[in-house]
């Protein structure tokens, strides 16, 4: 196992820490929407897809049709593995 997969793992075991009760293949499809939408206006501050976090934010639960609940467990997997903002 590389390094990159033993990462994305450790980012679900702390999705289901948090709570997520998606499958695996469910969570790394989510988060492929999640880096789309948010990373520019996150991580660059570059709003060349959106002009603000909460319109990123939205976007996400928009595209995945979850909720606020489940974006922040979606966010809090990565951030509190590997600080995302």
């Amino acid at each position: 196992m590389d390094a990159n997969e033993r990462l994305w793992n450790h980012h679900f075991k702390e999705y289901k820490r948090v709570g997520g009760k998606k499958s695996r293949n469910q969570y790394m499809k989510y988060l492929d929407v999640f880096f789309t939408e948010t990373y520019s206006i996150f991580i660059d501050g570059n709003p060349i897809r959106h002009t603000s976090r909460e319109k990123a934010v939205k976007a996400v639960m928009k595209k995945l049709k979850i909720s606020a609940v489940e974006f922040n467990k979606i966010f809090e997997s990565i951030d509190n593995v590997t600080s995302y903002t």
